[in-house]
């Protein structure tokens, strides 16, 4: 894979295109794109401890403090075309008191040619009391450690 376009992102899922995604204008439905983008974010999220093992009926927060997705956007650089594998990235950009801003890439596994980029912010919340609540310290330094960043730099 020439990984130029994902080299700074820590965290790239894997996915193959399926025939099924494709619209009536002949690519896929460009509503995938939040799909992918979900995929690489949940992984940062799960490596970083903002979301634990899901399982069946069973509270995916950690100590019921979880995301919850505030903003997502993308642009869409060129239409992807069955057949292609495709690799999305995932990296944060912004900790702030109580809100994580993610930025994303979705390109090629094999040629690394970008078909949409996009962000996303995600909100630290209280799930039992629907409150914003400040980003974990654990987390916070996960998420610097994972980006090769120190904590405040």
């Amino acid at each position: 894979m020439s990984d130029a376009p994902l080299k700074d992102f820590p965290v790239v899922v894997p996915f193959p295109v399926h025939w099924s995604e494709m619209d009536a204008y002949g690519h896929v439905n460009n509503a995938r794109t939040f799909t992918w983008f979900e995929s690489a974010r949940i992984a940062y999220m799960a490596r970083v401890g903002l979301v634990g093992p899901s399982a069946a009926g069973k509270d995916t927060t950690v100590g019921g403090i979880g995301p919850i997705l505030a903003n997502t956007h993308a642009d869409y650089v060129r239409p992807v075309v069955f057949p292609v594998n495709l690799v999305a990235g995932a990296r944060v950009t912004r900790v702030g008191n109580s809100s994580i801003t993610f930025e994303h890439v979705v390109a090629g596994a094999d040629d690394g040619v970008v078909y949409t980029r996009g962000g996303s912010i995600v909100v630290t919340l209280r799930y039992a009391t629907n409150e914003k609540v400040p980003v974990p310290p654990e987390v916070r330094v996960a998420i610097e450690t994972l980006e090769g960043r120190t904590a405040g730099g």
